[in-house]
């Protein structure tokens, strides 16, 4: 009499080959329900098996060469831009007025800063590779996921933690994040990812080994609107965005800062979010000692 074993994926036809002795007998499979079965011998069933295994070993070596392709390509470009800005950076430094030639912005406009001064937003460049949301929870893909967490790591960081579960999310096009997806990101990234955290109005933001939060003093920007929300900015670089601010005017209110602020960030619309989290980053930054507060309730460079 066969041997009966229900199977829910090809990845159990090692156990199921334990059952039986090679070409000995029969077996009947039911994959998905008793509607659905197969007979066969189980040489017949070892064969198949092997064919599977090796296309999609070859499948995975060639999605593995891909990556490592397009990897190779987003260097080039990031060297590139990396040189362009050295240049351009290079020329502003001939003909850029000295901090005591500043004047101070007139009350309303606070415009005397240019979005020139931060550092351009790269993002991951990352495959994109459509999958089922049951797929992204097998133990077959963790080795990509994991790999993705870390290319995003290296292209943006310091990163929002949430921002990085949902680009990685994304690239295997997967639209929503449920709780099992959730858990899933936060249980491999800590098994996996090894990477300073810091906190900043209740989120989570992620850096690269060699980037120091205590020293951190640049702030990033995208060409027009930005594509970070506001809440998906650390700490360190709102106040070097805040500094920055102060430091093209001798002093600015507090509506002011913000407004230069954020334009320095790359936002176009004050909105009552970015006033908040804006707020929250001079209050700490004013705390800390980086900035001034007068008794006429204007901000300077401390």
């Amino acid at each position: 009499m066969a041997d009966r074993f229900e199977v829910a994926e090809l990845e159990d036809v090692a156990e199921l080959l334990e059952l039986v002795e090679e070409g000995a007998g029969k077996i009947v499979v039911t994959m998905g329900g008793a509607e659905r079965f197969v007979v066969m011998t189980a040489e017949r069933y070892r064969a198949l098996s092997d064919g599977y295994n090796k296309e999609r070993e070859r499948a995975r070596e060639a999605s593995a060469a891909l990556e490592e392709a397009q990897a190779t390509i987003q260097r080039m470009k990031e060297n590139a831009a990396a040189a362009n800005c050295e240049a351009a950076g290079a020329a502003a430094s001939e003909t850029a007025p000295s901090v005591s030639a500043r004047q101070p912005v007139a009350s309303g406009s606070a415009l005397n800063c240019s979005s020139d001064a931060g550092k351009p937003y790269r993002v991951a460049d990352l495959p994109y590779t459509p999958i089922d949301s049951d797929d992204y929870q097998r133990s077959s893909y963790q080795d990509a996921i994991t790999d993705r967490m870390r290319r995003v790591i290296d292209a943006e960081a310091p990163v929002e933690k949430q921002r990085l579960f949902n680009t990685v999310r994304a690239s295997f096009g997967i639209k929503r994040s449920g709780r099992d997806i959730q858990a899933h990101n936060d249980w491999l990234f800590g098994r996996n990812i090894n990477a300073k955290q810091t906190e900043f109005n209740d989120a989570t933001f992620v850096w690269r080994g060699d980037q120091n939060p205590e020293t951190y003093d640049t702030f990033r920007v995208a060409d027009g609107e930005s594509s970070r929300q506001i809440t998906e900015i650390c700490y360190q670089e709102l106040k070097a965005a805040i500094v920055e601010a102060l430091s093209c005017s001798e002093r600015l209110s507090r509506d002011e800062l913000i407004e230069v602020a954020m334009r320095l960030l790359g936002y176009k619309r004050k909105t009552a979010r970015v006033r908040e989290v804006l707020g929250t980053a001079i209050q700490q930054a004013s705390d800390e000692g980086a900035i001034r507060i007068f008794t006429d309730g204007t901000f300077r460079v401390a």
